[in-house]
């Protein structure tokens, strides 16, 4: 009896492939969404991770609630802290906005800071608790 050697040899092909797909997607990774959001607070953060010439990089894209659809502020580069915190800072003109995101089982907290360019103006601050969308 003669048995087809394709289906093992495409196994032991894809095994590591997959193992490194496991290890660059960092646990913040997916769609995140706090269905509480007031108007100008955070409603929704997508984050991706991806290895690039053997290293884990991630980016982060978010929303703020706005009408008559929400806000979105791009994608930006997202770095790990020394205290294990994703952190992300998207420019703006008058200001730019800061996210780090504290995991908490399966959902987040994002803390939201803003940072005005006009050093005369105060920075505002929000956090929300999310949940995997």
């Amino acid at each position: 009896m003669r048995v087809s050697a394709l289906p093992l040899l495409s196994l032991l092909l894809t095994t590591p492939a997959l193992a490194d797909e496991e290890h660059c997607r960092i646990p913040e990774a997916g769609s995140w969404v706090n269905p509480a959001a007031q108007t100008r607070q955070i409603r929704r953060i997508e984050v991706t991770s991806a290895c690039i010439d053997g290293e884990v990089m991630a980016r982060m894209r978010a929303f703020t609630h706005c009408a008559p659809r929400d806000c979105k502020w791009g994608w930006t580069e997202a770095s790990r802290r020394a205290d294990g915190r994703l952190f992300a800072r998207f420019e703006g003109f008058f200001s730019a906005r800061e996210i780090v995101i504290v995991r908490m089982g399966e959902r987040i907290e994002a803390r939201v800071t803003t940072v005005p360019h006009d050093p005369r103006e105060p920075k505002a601050f929000h956090r929300a608790i999310m949940m995997r969308d």
